[in-house]
């Protein structure tokens, strides 16, 4: 039954594709058979079937199952490291996405410094550009009281 939910979550995950997934079941319900008449010899020899001839029928019948079985073993155990590649593939990829996004929330941080920063120049020209320009009309309406002879 582990073999067969390894089968699921691999074919989940994509790794296998359904015409490899049908091989494997088909070759794990070959097993099942031999499973199967591995039992039935059992039976028989209960019932007076002799021991080693029944060994020698099941291990000739078990042994195309059994290689295949670690031949599935084999298949199995790369696709999860390749999983396991990908999975560390991801974990570099997550890495970067929180150095981008921290580097980023540090420019959104510096760009607000930055627009407040300005904000302030701005205020302090203004006003600075608001005193000259009562400056100089004081010194117009000086001069022209001067020059109209109000001042003396």
């Amino acid at each position: 039954m582990e073999f067969r939910s390894c089968l699921d979550t691999t074919m989940a995950l994509g790794l296998l594709d359904s015409a490899q997934l049908d091989e494997l079941q088909a070759r794990l319900a070959e097993g099942d058979e031999m499973i199967g008449r591995y039992a039935e010899a059992n039976i028989r020899m209960t019932e007076g079937c002799s021991l080693e001839q029944e060994l020698s029928v099941i291990k000739e019948q078990v042994q195309p199952t059994m290689a295949r079985l670690k031949e599935n073993d084999l298949v199995l155990q790369r696709e999860n490291e390749e999983l396991v590649q990908v999975e560390v593939q991801i974990a570099e990829l997550q890495a970067r996405r929180d150095l981008i996004l921290q580097r980023r929330d540090g420019a959104v941080a510096v760009g607000t410094e930055l627009k407040s920063s300005a904000r302030q120049i701005l205020k302090a020209m203004t006003e600075k550009k608001r005193a000259l320009a009562e400056r100089k009309l004081i010194r117009v309406r000086w001069h022209a009281d001067i020059d109209g002879g109000d001042i003396a």
